[in-house]
Formats: C-alpha cells, sequence, structure tokens
C-alpha cells in the first residue's frame, strides 16, 4: 500500500457558517458545484454530437431549528453566503446564493431542510 495514503477522516463531522453565522447540520449535507450540463444532441439518424449549457450550483442539508433564529427568515432569502467544511478538509463555498424550494419543519425532530442555489459554488481541496 502506498505510503501517501491520507489516514485521517474522510467524513463525518461538518461545520457549516451561512451569512457568518454557525448552524448545526442534522443530516446529510449535500452539493453540487457550478460547472456546465452536457446533453446529448440526436437527429433521427444519429447522435450528432452534444450540447453544454451552464449549470448552477446548490447546497442542501438537514439542519437544526434554533430557538434564537426565526426558520421563516430563510423562506425565499437571497444574498446567503455558505460556508462547509468537511471532515476530509474541503471547503465548499457558495457565494449570494438564494433559497429554493419550501422550508417545512419537523417539530419532532426539531430540524428543517434548507436549499440553496448559486451560480457560484466552489469546491476548495485540500493539499
Amino acid at each position: 500500500m502506498s505510503e501517501s495514503a491520507y489516514r485521517g477522516p474522510l467524513a463525518g463531522t461538518a461545520t457549516l457558517t451561512i451569512n457568518g453565522e454557525t448552524w448545526n447540520i442534522v443530516g446529510d449535507a449535500q452539493w453540487q458545484a457550478t460547472g456546465f450540463a452536457n446533453e446529448t444532441l440526436k437527429g433521427q439518424s444519429a447522435t450528432e454530437g452534444f450540447g453544454r449549457m451552464p449549470q448552477q450550483g446548490f447546497f442542501q442539508a438537514t439542519l437544526r431549528d434554533r430557538r434564537d433564529r426565526a426558520t421563516s427568515n430563510f423562506q425565499g432569502a437571497s444574498g446567503l453566503d455558505i460556508t462547509l467544511e468537511q471532515a476530509n478538509g474541503k471547503i465548499i463555498t457558495v457565494v449570494a446564493g438564494w433559497q429554493t424550494g419550501e422550508i417545512t419543519v419537523n417539530t419532532q425532530e426539531g430540524t428543517f431542510e434548507l436549499h440553496v442555489e448559486s451560480d457560484i459554488v466552489t469546491e476548495d481541496t485540500v493539499g
């Protein structure tokens, strides 16, 4: 086995800030970096190639409903700057994002889903 294999954490913990304020992630956090989406172009007689369009990035996670913050303030919000630090050291950054979908609070668990999209979602790797 290679001596350069990373032996630290690969998954598990994550730290989240939204507009500089720390929020607790309860369930999985998911993200997709901004980039391009390819779509196959087909004619009646052949596959002709592909088209490329810009694709917005996104961040979503299940967060803990906090007693000191109104969850409803996220509904329809824009200008959201998000930083996610993953256990493996990667930093995911969302710049000037906007909330999409509906926010529903689960009172039994004290959680809610937050989905934010942006034209700037980046992934910074370590080493």
